[in-house]
C-alpha cells in the first residue's frame, strides 16, 4: 500500500513515502483533528447546532455562570476590534436565553425572533472573541465550549455529535453569518466539513505498514470519535478534551488527570498516555506547535498551512525553506481541500 498522489505538493509525498517505508511497528503518528485531518472545526459546528436549536440542557442561570465578570484579569472583550466588557455582553445574552426560555414553546412574536438572534448571535460571537482576546485566548475558550456540554448524557452526546458530522458534510462551503438586531456584535463562518483524503490516506498507509495512528484535539473526545466513525478515518485512539460525569449526564468538571488538551497540554497528555513519542506529528495551529516540535523522536513534522497566525508560522518558514524534518501543505478555502500542485 503505496500513499496515493492527489493533491500533495512533489516534495511532500516524496518524503512522506520515504517516511512511509521505515516505519516499524509501534511507531505513532500523532495528528490534529479541525482543519488538520479535516477541513474546518466540528466543536465549533457543535456549539452552532446547541445554539441555534437551543438544545443546551442547562437554563440560562447556569450558563450565564460559566463566564465570570474577569478572565485572568481582563474584563473586555476584542470585539471587533473595540472593546466590550465581558460582564455586559454576558447579561445581554443570557438574558435573552433566558426569555427564550421561559415562552412557551410554540410561541412566535416579534420579541422572541429578537431575542433569538441576540442568543445566538450573541454566543458565537463571545466564543470567537474568548479566543481572540489577548490575556484570554483558546487556553480558557476551549475548555469554556466544551463546558457547554454539561447536562447532556452520553447518549445524547453522541447522537447530536454524529448528527452534525453529517450534516455538516453536506453543506457547501460558504460563508455565513449572524448577527443582533442592533449590529452590536457578528458572527461571520465558514460552514461545511470536508474529509481530507490525502490525510485518511497516509493515515491508513501507517496503520497498513504496522504503525499506530492516534488523533490530539483540542475538541471534545466524543465528538471526534462520532467524526471518525461518520467518515471511516483510520485511527488507533483519539486523545482529546473530557469532562467527568455525575449521574449519568456531563458535568462541568474535567476529566482528573488529563491536562486541557492544547498547547503544552498536548505534549503532557502524550507523554502520559503513550509508550513512545511520535514519529510523525501533523497540525494547523500554534495550539499544535508544542506537540510539533517538542519530541526528540520525531522525524516529520507537517504542517496544513492554512495561513494560522502565531508560533505555528516559524514551522512553515521552516519547511518552505527546505529544512529537513518539516513539511508544509497548502489548502485550497474555498474547495476544503488540498491545492493541488500547480494551482497556487
Amino acid at each position: 500500500m503505496d500513499l496515493k498522489r492527489l493533491n500533495w505538493s512533489e516534495r511532500n509525498l516524496r518524503e512522506l513515502r520515504r517516511l512511509l517505508a521505515g516505519v516499524r511497528p509501534g511507531d505513532i503518528a500523532v495528528f490534529d483533528w479541525d482543519n488538520t485531518c479535516a477541513f474546518n472545526d466540528v466543536g465549533e459546528a457543535l456549539l452552532r447546532r446547541l445554539a441555534f436549536g437551543l438544545e443546551f440542557r442547562l437554563d440560562a442561570a447556569a450558563l450565564a455562570a460559566t463566564v465570570p465578570n474577569r478572565i485572568g484579569g481582563v474584563a473586555h472583550l476584542a470585539l471587533h476590534g473595540r472593546p466590550y466588557p465581558i460582564a455586559k455582553m454576558r447579561d445581554e445574552v443570557f438574558a435573552a436565553l433566558d426569555r427564550l426560555q421561559r415562552r412557551p414553546v410554540a410561541e412566535e412574536d416579534d420579541r422572541c425572533l429578537e431575542d433569538y438572534r441576540v442568543f445566538t448571535s450573541g454566543l458565537l460571537a463571545m466564543n470567537r472573541a474568548l479566543e481572540e482576546t489577548p490575556g484570554i485566548g483558546c487556553a480558557f475558550a476551549y475548555p469554556w465550549m466544551i463546558s457547554l456540554h454539561q447536562g447532556l448524557s452520553p447518549a445524547e452526546f453522541d447522537r447530536l455529535a454524529a448528527a452534525t458530522v453529517r450534516d455538516e458534510l453536506r453543506r457547501p462551503i460558504r460563508r455565513r453569518g449572524v448577527s443582533d438586531p442592533r449590529r452590536r456584535w457578528r458572527h461571520v463562518w465558514t460552514s461545511g466539513v470536508r474529509l481530507y483524503p490525502e490525510m485518511a490516506d497516509l493515515a491508513g498507509c501507517w496503520l497498513a505498514r504496522g504503525g499506530t495512528v492516534v488523533v490530539s484535539t483540542a475538541s471534545k473526545r466524543q465528538l471526534v470519535e462520532a467524526a471518525i466513525a461518520v467518515t471511516g478515518f483510520p485511527c488507533s485512539r483519539v486523545i482529546g478534551m473530557e469532562l467527568a460525569q455525575a449521574g449519568g449526564r456531563f458535568s462541568a468538571r474535567p476529566l482528573p488527570g488529563l491536562a486541557p488538551n492544547l498547547g503544552a497540554g498536548k505534549v503532557a497528555n502524550i507523554r502520559r498516555l503513550l509508550a513512545r513519542e511520535p514519529a510523525l506529528a501533523a497540525g494547523d495551529s500554534s495550539n499544535d506547535y508544542e506537540m510539533l516540535s517538542a519530541f526528540p523522536a520525531t522525524r516529520l513534522r507537517l504542517v496544513i498551512d492554512r495561513r494560522a497566525k502565531g508560533p505555528i508560522r516559524e514551522l512553515v518558514r521552516r519547511a518552505r525553506a527546505g529544512e529537513a524534518g518539516f513539511l508544509a501543505q497548502e489548502i485550497d478555502p474555498r474547495r476544503g481541500a488540498f491545492r493541488a500542485p500547480g494551482n497556487g
